[in-house]
C-alpha cells in the first residue's frame, strides 16, 4: 500500500482541512502520515491527526536548515503552506531545487509569494497587471489603513477624517500600512482555484462571504461567476508563478465594479467549501506527487457552509 508523508506549515487549528486530505487519501487507498510546524509542540486542535513539530519561526534564518532536516528525518513527500510568511519561506526554500519523485514544496514562485505577503507590494503587482484596486480617492473619507504585513483584520485602522490620517502619517509607522477608500454597501467574494505545475489551470470554486470573524470567513456559499467575474478570475488565473492552492479576494459595488483585495498563494481559511463543491485539492495534490493524472471537477456543487464551534481538551 501506498503511502505519502505530508507536512503543513502553521495548520494547527485546520481540523476539517486535515480531515479532507485523511478523506481523499483514504479513497485512493494511500496511508497518509501528517506533520505540522508549530512554533511549540504544546496541543494543538489538529494534535489529534497530525503530529506537531516545534520548528523556527517561519522567517528566521534558521528556518530553511530545520526544514530540510526534517524532510530527510521524516521522509516529506509534500509540503504545504497554510499561513502567508510559510509561502515565503518555502518558496525560497524551493527556489534552485529540482522537483523529486521524493519531496515537493507546494508553492508558487518566490517572486510571487514575497509581493502578495506585503500588500503595498501586492498592490503594486495588480495595478502593473492591470487588475483593479480600491480607489484612494483624495478629500473622501472614511478610509481604512492596512498594515503591509497582517492578516485577517489584525490591525487594520478606519480614518474617519483627514484628521485621522494626518496623524497616521505624522506616526513612525505610517509607510507601514496601505491606505484605501472604505468601500461600503458592497459584495465580498472569494475564489478558490487550483493550477497544477504538469496541466495548469484546473479549475476554481466561487463563494460569496455571508460572515466573518476577525478576517475568517464563517459562512459563506458558492454561486455562478458574473461576466466581469469571470474575465477577471481568467486574468488572475494567467499571471505567471501560481503553483498549486491559490485564494483570490475581492469586492463588487452596486454598480457590479470589482476591486481586488488580495491573493494568497495557499489554502485558504474558507477553501473546505470549495472542496467539498467538488474542487478537490487534496485529491490533486496528491495524485501529482505520486505521478498520477487526474480529471478537472465535471460538476460542482452550490453549497452554503457555516462553521460552528468545537472544543478540544488536553489534560496538563
Amino acid at each position: 500500500m501506498k503511502e505519502l508523508s505530508l507536512l503543513f506549515l502553521g495548520a494547527s487549528k485546520r481540523v476539517s482541512l486535515l480531515e479532507r486530505f485523511l478523506d481523499a487519501a483514504a479513497r485512493m487507498g494511500v496511508v497518509l502520515h501528517l506533520y505540522s510546524c508549530e512554533l511549540d509542540a504544546g496541543f494543538h486542535p489538529i494534535s489529534h491527526l497530525a503530529c506537531v513539530l516545534q520548528g523556527p519561526p517561519f522567517l528566521a534564518p534558521e528556518f530553511i536548515p530545520w526544514l530540510e532536516d526534517v524532510a530527510i528525518r521524516y521522509g516529506i513527500n509534500l509540503m504545504i503552506p497554510t499561513m502567508d510568511a510559510a509561502t515565503v519561506v518555502l518558496s525560497r526554500y524551493a527556489a534552485g531545487r529540482l522537483r523529486t519523485d521524493s519531496c515537493w514544496p507546494v508553492v508558487s514562485d518566490p517572486s510571487i509569494c514575497e509581493a502578495m505577503y506585503d500588500k503595498l507590494s501586492a498592490r503594486e503587482l495588480f495595478v502593473r497587471a492591470a487588475l483593479p484596486v480600491p480607489p484612494d480617492t483624495p478629500g473622501r473619507y472614511p478610509k481604512i489603513a492596512k498594515p503591509r504585513f497582517g492578516y485577517g483584520a489584525r490591525g487594520i485602522k478606519i480614518m474617519a477624517a483627514p484628521a485621522d490620517r494626518q496623524a497616521l502619517e505624522a506616526g513612525s509607522e505610517s509607510a507601514q500600512y496601505v491606505i484605501e477608500d472604505f468601500l461600503s454597501e458592497v459584495r465580498e467574494t472569494t475564489v478558490d482555484f487550483y493550477v497544477s505545475p504538469r496541466q495548469g489551470f484546473i479549475g476554481y470554486v466561487l463563494r460569496d462571504r455571508l460572515e466573518v470573524s476577525d478576517g475568517e470567513v464563517m459562512v459563506c456559499k458558492t454561486r455562478r461567476p458574473e461576466a466581469n467575474e469571470i474575465q477577471l478570475i481568467e486574468q488572475v488565473a494567467s499571471l505567471a508563478g501560481w503553483t498549486g492552492c491559490v485564494t483570490l479576494q475581492y469586492l463588487t459595488d452596486l454598480e457590479h465594479r470589482l476591486y481586488v483585495l488580495e491573493i494568497n498563494p495557499r489554502f485558504g481559511g474558507g477553501c473546505t467549501c470549495a472542496i467539498e463543491a467538488g474542487l478537490d485539492m487534496p485529491y490533486y495534490l496528491m495524485t501529482e506527487a505520486m505521478g498520477i493524472d487526474f480529471e478537472p471537477p465535471a460538476r460542482l456543487k452550490n453549497l452554503l457552509m457555516t462553521r460552528a464551534r468545537r472544543d478540544f481538551f488536553y489534560e496538563r
